[in-house]
């Protein structure tokens, strides 16, 4: 049994429907091998002999994880599922809609499973996730828990919730020192936004695909992906001398509660943000997202400084974001600027450069 995670901070997991697209997406450099049916629903369940052929396959080389299926939250019905694919490194096991009763009385009843298989909790981002529950799975056991979509026509994770949230709920898995996956339809754009959120693994099924989610495992697809995720994750320092270009967020106006004054507290203002930022400029031109720097990582960022809250101080706002940015050593200056809109003149804030130092921003 292999049970290792990926060595490098995020993964990459392709979920296949047997050995043959198991041995692809291993070729293609998958780190965690899934196994499910996509025509049986979200977390469609293969039958045991395919469990068996495919750990056969693999033999060892990776990782290879199984779902338990789309099951009631019935705390029988789940444990036989889970004791049947227990030959497997991890077994996932969906937290479908139901009272948080339900799904903790099944958590709990796979605390006996837990001890001997490792056990993955999937929540459902369009299936009313409890992220509270992340305290039982590590008090029943569980190995770790992740985020998926259940209704794969209605828009991928990033549709259903904020990067704020899904940020929360990788701390949190690391809090709870949880194995951390995130899945949902994603597409190669959504790659950059959540690998900096630094989850043990990314999940796909319709990108690694020719035809959709049914169809078969397309090679040049998963090797693609594997260079997108190990792109986002090349965090090496170029020379000083890099040459650099200019990337943008301008006029991004959101609603948060900001202010240090009594009447300011409690209510939400509008507030503008404008980032610009030298950027190493890449080596290649072409036109696939592993080439570029995503402006999205900087929009995010500015939605989870929102999502914390009350901000006394634009000050804080705005070196917060620096600080944020400036972690990842491709961009190497920035300029952010945070104006608050209702004060009565057009605007008030304040402008930062950082470093300042020989900025050319």
């Amino acid at each position: 049994m292999n049970t290792s995670l990926p060595a490098g901070p995020t993964g990459l997991l392709a979920s296949v429907t047997g050995p043959d697209e198991a041995e692809i997406a291993l070729a293609g450099g998958a780190d965690i091998i899934d196994l499910k049916d996509p025509a049986k629903g979200a977390l469609g369940a293969v039958a045991p002999d395919v469990l068996v052929a495919t750990l056969a396959r693999i033999a060892g080389r990776r990782p290879v994880s199984a779902v338990a299926g789309d099951l009631p939250m019935e705390p029988d019905a789940v444990c036989a599922a889970v004791a049947l694919r227990r030959s497997a490194d991890h077994v996932k096991i969906g937290l479908f809609p139901a009272s948080a009763a339900d799904r903790r009385a099944v958590v709990a009843a796979l605390s006996q499973e837990a001890a001997r298989t490792s056990l993955i909790a999937v929540f459902f981002a369009d299936g009313d996730p409890d992220f509270s529950l992340l305290a039982d799975l590590k008090a029943a056991g569980f190995s770790g828990a992740m985020i998926d979509t259940m209704n794969k026509g209605s828009g991928g994770l990033l549709k259903h919730l904020p990067t704020a949230e899904i940020a929360a709920f990788v701390e949190s898995c690391r809090t709870f020192d949880l194995i951390s996956g995130l899945a949902g339809s994603l597409e190669p754009p959504d790659v950059p936004r959540l690998a900096v959120l630094r989850p043990h693994y990314l999940g796909f099924r319709g990108a690694l695909t020719t035809g959709g989610r049914a169809g078969p495992i397309d090679p040049l697809a998963v090797a693609a992906m594997r260079a997108l995720i190990d792109a986002e994750q090349d965090r090496r320092v170029a020379p000083d001398n890099a040459p650099t270009d200019r990337i943008f967020v301008r006029d991004m106006v959101v609603e948060m509660e900001i202010g240090a004054y009594g009447f300011e507290r409690g209510q939400r203002q509008s507030v503008r943000f404008t980032v610009e930022g030298d950027v190493v400029r890449t080596a290649s031109r072409d036109d696939r997202m592993v080439s570029v720097y995503s402006y999205d990582i900087i929009m995010d960022a500015v939605r989870r400084l929102v999502a914390r809250g009350h901000t006394d101080l634009v000050e804080t706002l705005a070196e917060d974001l620096a600080e944020m940015l400036l972690a990842d050593p491709r961009l190497r200056r920035v300029l952010v600027r945070v104006e608050k809109l209702q004060l009565g003149p057009a605007a008030v804030g304040i402008e930062i450069r950082r470093p300042d130092a020989g900025s050319r921003l």
